[in-house]
């Protein structure tokens, strides 16, 4: 039998996970995941490993700046329950704002979690992503941006 309530709340633990990484909540963040959580990000130009909650978190805070921020959803989940843990399949769709390099990243790409429950509540303890395609924009001047999502600290 499905696990229905966990299903749920995986999704919603993942909603705020997103949420959190598009806004630099590093509060937000450190909730999301165990203290010894992997991470491990591969694209066009990179391959990042990451062990450990603060030096993820460390990355994050590096990553997404009042200078580079973008809009990262995840779609069509697949999760399965198995006791106190759980796996996840999403479907990643995102876009990266680079003012410091002045480019635009556009994307997609398959998230592979895992997942553990730690006092009732669900937990991210290894994330990771390989990318389907990727493409890079130069920022044409005539851009306005009157918004970010990410405030100077």
């Amino acid at each position: 039998m499905l696990d229905l309530e966990s299903i749920e709340l995986i999704k919603q633990l993942k909603a705020r996970y997103f949420r959190f990484l598009d806004t630099g909540d590093q509060a937000g963040l450190e909730t999301i995941f165990t203290e010894d959580v992997t991470a491990r990000f591969i694209g066009g130009h990179y391959d990042i490993d990451v062990a450990g909650r603060a030096k993820l978190l460390k990355f994050y805070g590096y990553s997404f700046t009042d200078q580079k921020f973008g809009m990262h959803t995840g779609h069509h989940p697949e999760i399965t329950v198995q006791g106190e843990t759980a796996t996840g399949l999403w479907y990643l769709q995102d876009i990266f704002i680079n003012l410091e390099d002045n480019t635009t990243v556009m994307g997609s790409a398959l998230y592979t979690d895992k997942y553990v429950r730690i006092n009732g509540d669900w937990r991210i303890t290894h994330t990771a992503y390989e990318r389907l395609w990727e493409e890079i924009h130069p920022r044409s001047a005539d851009i306005q941006l009157l918004v970010r999502p990410v405030k100077p600290k």
